[in-house]
């Protein structure tokens, strides 16, 4: 059945992943139900695969870990079953050639993907090649820029559609509906369309097995309070905060919109987010069965670590590294930097602040041309750096030129630029909050004798971070600094590209143990899973070491000894 074009694809077409008529369903299951005699299809929706951000970076790490693992163990899904096939597609907008792709992503990321994926290694062994769907005008679905008013639920709406034509196309071009699921966007609305949308939860038929990866929550806690408590920010504008009419129905649609949001994300059936912030704020609005799982992002740790932890040979650079959004708040820096040039004593008259990053299209690189101005009015043009959309030679250059590392973005989820600047061994300035406070720089990193050392500095106002800049320019001594340095680049081994691979393998099967159980292709149904099996949590990365506990209950284990019988 598996490949046959012939293979009736059933997709949903509504956005909330409701199928269309009785006569289409039965079709579609009979597909869905995982049946591992031969080929084995694992899809990823990310639709901007091609972009250079750390969600990305991750992306193409969960990839380059799966496709290494079947070169040197078999197949990961069934390692006893050396002819297993293992088809990869991602569903994405992003209309490129695909060697262009990997030529990108070994560029901007180091990850050679194309090198990684040779199609005969071991006898019986065969790999399909990563594939890309692209949907012709996909990216207006998807786009925030598409949607000036209810961004969020029409976004959602977009990315449901999306999903359904990419899944479509997919199965024109001959590949399978997949039995694995991956979301490395943290979009749970692609969960109800694999999962068939609302009747089939309800019936609690077989679906494919949903894996999420949330770098971020698309509606949180702290974003229903900012509502609530009618505060300006680039989310809630001043003229919706400033109306108390305006305001409350706003936060009667936050909260329509986080029901919904908790409804599609209690489909997954894994649940990983990129830092114990995200995850608290998931368990919140999800609450899902089986607990969240605590991955932190890869970062080449080891790679930035040879960067020279000398003080010759760096130059007076303050350097920021994220994508131009306005929510990366790199107006913050600009006023912090143009307050720091006016401090007492001096800084060095060589000082400039380099910002290096990337430009998704036109709305960025208006937002650039805003910083530009404002860097005129400041006064400060000339010692102010536009690095844009660059390799990533010229980011490990700048990291080993530069001197302080600085991070604004409030809330940021996790903040992989941030570790980068540890692990080069920039003395770093982050956001107090978010992933930098909870993951990052806030747990600083363990002494002698049960003593914290402090690896950066967390500021959250214009005053403090123009304060810290000061401070470490001309009031920390040498030593000082090669003592903090030192600290952040062990600090940051606990990030390394080794360390996401190997703990997310591990996850990964362990809760895909179950599809390797029978050769015959048949699994356990969905029917009471949440109600029969105890609530599981893993946590993984959790203070460099890896944290894992499973519950199981009693009855289920009879039911497997039963099963097995």
């Amino acid at each position: 059945m598996r490949g046959n074009s012939k293979q009736k694809y059933v997709i949903c077409q509504a956005t909330f992943g409701i199928p269309f008529g009785p006569f289409e369903l039965t079709p579609r299951l009979e597909h869905c139900a995982p049946t591992f005699t031969f080929m084995t299809t694992i899809g990823f929706y990310h639709p901007h695969c091609a972009q250079g951000g750390g969600g990305e970076r991750v992306l193409w790490k969960i990839i380059e870990s799966l496709v290494t693992s079947s070169l040197t163990d078999g197949s990961i899904l069934d390692p006893s079953n050396p002819k297993s096939l293992k088809n990869i597609v991602i569903y994405t907008c992003d209309n490129m050639d695909k060697d262009k792709i990997f030529e990108d992503v070994a560029t901007k990321f180091g990850i050679n993907v194309k090198r990684s994926s040779k199609e005969s290694v071991n006898s019986g062994l065969n790999f399909v090649q990563i594939s890309t769907v692209v949907v012709p005008g996909g990216e207006s679905l998807i786009d925030p820029c598409s949607y000036p008013r209810l961004t969020m639920l029409r976004q959602m709406l977009g990315g449901s559609n999306f999903l359904s034509q990419a899944l479509k196309i997919s199965g024109s071009e001959g590949h399978s509906f997949p039995d694995i699921f991956f979301d490395t966007t943290g979009c749970a609305w692609t969960h109800g369309v694999i999962k068939g949308g609302i009747f089939r939860c309800f019936m609690r038929m077989k679906t494919a097995k949903v894996f999420t990866y949330t770098h971020y929550p698309t509606i949180s806690t702290d974003m229903l309070n900012m509502v609530y408590e009618r505060r300006f920010s680039y989310n809630n504008s001043e003229e919706i905060s400033a109306s108390k009419i305006k305001n409350a129905v706003k936060l009667l649609y936050y909260i329509f919109f986080a029901l919904l949001y908790s409804f599609y994300g209690r489909l997954a059936d894994v649940v990983v987010a990129n830092s114990s912030w995200t995850a608290g704020h998931i368990e919140r609005i999800w609450r899902p069965r089986g607990g969240v799982n605590v991955l932190w992002p890869p970062c080449n740790a080891k790679g930035f670590g040879e960067i020279s932890m000398n003080k010759e040979g760096r130059e007076n650079l303050i350097l920021s590294i994220g994508q131009f959004r306005p929510e990366k708040d790199h107006a913050l820096q600009i006023k912090s930097f143009a307050r720091l040039l006016k401090m007492k004593p001096k800084p060095p008259r060589d000082t400039r602040l380099i910002l290096l990053g990337g430009c998704r299209g036109e709305e960025d690189e208006k937002r650039v041309e805003d910083l530009r101005r404002l860097c005129k009015e400041l006064k400060c043009e000339k010692s102010v750096e536009f690095v844009l959309n660059q390799p990533f030679s010229v980011l490990k250059d700048y990291l080993a030129r530069s001197s302080i590392g600085i991070h604004s973005m409030w809330n940021e989820h996790f903040g992989i630029g941030v570790v980068e600047m540890l692990a080069a061994g920039l003395v770093t300035i982050a956001h107090d909050s978010g992933g930098p406070r909870a993951d990052i720089i806030g747990p600083g990193h363990p002494g002698e004798a049960g003593s914290i050392l402090e690896t950066g500095f967390l500021a959250s106002t214009e005053e403090e971070y123009a304060s810290k800049m000061h401070y470490v320019m001309t009031g920390m001594g040498d030593d000082e600094i090669a003592s903090l340095r030192k600290a952040a680049m062990l600090s940051s081994m606990k990030f390394d590209d080794a360390e996401f691979d190997g703990r997310f393998l591990e996850l990964f099967l362990k809760h895909t143990k179950e599809f390797n159980c029978s050769r015959s292709g048949t699994v356990e149904s969905g029917r009471g899973r949440g109600r029969k099996e105890a609530k599981a949590e893993t946590v993984v990365g959790n203070g460099g070491g890896g944290k894992s506990s499973s519950r199981t209950s009693s009855r289920s284990r009879s039911r497997s000894k039963a099963k097995k019988s």
